[in-house]
């Protein structure tokens, strides 16, 4: 009688755990598998799922003053700007961020910030979501 193992994935795994994330692209974040703790479950020596779990920065809240928000448009657009540069900016650098971990994510409600966050090199977590992240 088979049963179901689980043991932690090894690198050879990995070609094909992408593959099997990457058929599901719209469903789950796409990300790396390399920077992530990976188990597999077998059931008669083939892989027949996996879990993945990272450790990720959660960038909440970037936030204006209300008496700033009566300042001009490109003001406020360049503090936002500013704001989220400098987070991205730290979060990559392994010289000052020395966590170990490098990415991040952030619930974004307007369009014109998703916009922004997507030029940022953030993606769409999920399909219809507002939840945006990112690796550096």
């Amino acid at each position: 009688m088979s049963s179901v193992t689980v043991r932690p994935a090894t690198p050879e795994d990995l070609h094909e755990l992408h593959y099997r994330l990457h058929e599901q692209r719209g469903y789950f974040e796409q990300q790396d598998l390399r920077r992530s703790i990976v188990f597999v479950a077998e059931y008669e020596g083939q892989i027949v799922g996996f879990a993945a779990a990272r450790m990720i920065w959660q960038v909440e809240p970037i936030l204006l003053t209300p008496e700033f928000q009566k300042e001009p448009g490109h003001a406020r657009r360049k503090a936002t700007y500013l704001l989220i540069r400098e987070i991205d900016r730290w979060i990559g650098d392994r010289a000052r961020n020395l966590s170990g971990l490098h990415s991040y994510f952030c619930s974004i409600r307007g369009r014109v910030m998703q916009k922004l966050a997507v030029s940022f090199g953030m993606l769409s977590l999920y399909n219809r979501c507002r939840f945006f992240g990112r690796d550096t």
